[in-house]
């Protein structure tokens, strides 16, 4: 059976109150009974209100980490983008690095190292089908002497260009340094070689270079070829190149000489 507590509290203290009840035997029981029921409920409100406060602090410090975590993965966002992005850079710092180590400043070609590395490459894979091509410049020094060393730059890179488009395919050139350019035929037959160069001393031997105030500048190279022989490594192959070449430039210059 439900009770209305207001009703029967009421009942109760109505009772309490009423002096034809003073000299009840249990008047006094009641009236402890309710000391003990009001204190309890004092009791039961006082912990209610620490619940409620502990409620709101624990949503409030729940809210003040929740704003703090969110901060913190909002700076840890941005510090991934900012990792990001140099990392990025980074990578692409390294490799423009790495392309400018094998690179010539100068011509745009192949430099000596990414020269190196390629005929390594081609004398590990297939030795016997390698053929060097060491090309040197006739008299360069008294081109830089007579018109200065600016225009002696032209004509190496306008070499190295005449040089890369008469070889073509058929090689790799590199600026070796100074003025001699290294050219690695693979898997090119001898007659081809021998053909493809010799074109090529005539295409410089015709060729006539600007040098300013309607100067023209003409020239010629030497070459010395080697090829793969039993026993051979990529040093002694371009030892045996570079020995042709002045051979080549002894015997007069403007010409291909065969080791």
């Amino acid at each position: 059976m439900k009770h209305n507590i207001k009703e029967l509290e009421q009942r109760v203290l109505a009772a309490l109150a009423d002096e034809a009840h003073q000299e009840h035997p249990l008047h006094d029981v009641l009236e402890a009974l309710w000391e003990y029921n009001q204190d309890q409920w004092s009791r039961m409100e006082h912990l209610i209100r620490v619940s409620d406060s502990y409620q709101d602090m624990m949503i409030q410090k729940k809210k003040t980490l929740s704003e703090r975590f969110d901060k913190h993965l909002r700076q840890l966002d941005k510090i991934t983008r900012i990792s990001d992005r140099y990392q990025t850079a980074l990578r692409e710092a390294n490799i423009e690095l790495e392309q400018a180590s094998y690179i010539d400043a100068l011509t745009g070609l192949p430099n000596r190292r990414k020269m190196l590395r390629r005929l390594k490459a081609e004398f590990d894979m297939r030795p016997e089908s390698v053929r060097l091509a060491m090309i040197d410049i006739d008299y360069f020094k008294r081109i830089n002497d007579e018109f200065g060393h600016l225009i002696g730059d032209d004509v190496l890179v306008s070499v190295g260009n005449l040089i890369e488009l008469t070889v073509g395919d058929s090689g790799h050139i590199s600026r070796w340094g100074g003025e001699e350019f290294l050219v690695i035929f693979s898997q090119v037959e001898h007659a081809e070689v021998e053909s493809c160069l010799k074109q090529l001393t005539k295409v410089i031997r015709e060729a006539y270079f600007e040098a300013g105030d309607h100067t023209k500048i003409r020239t010629t190279v030497s070459i010395g070829v080697s090829h793969y022989q039993i026993g051979d490594s990529a040093d002694s192959l371009i030892t045996r190149a570079d020995d042709a070449l002045y051979r080549a430039k002894d015997s007069g210059r403007d010409k291909v000489v065969f080791s």
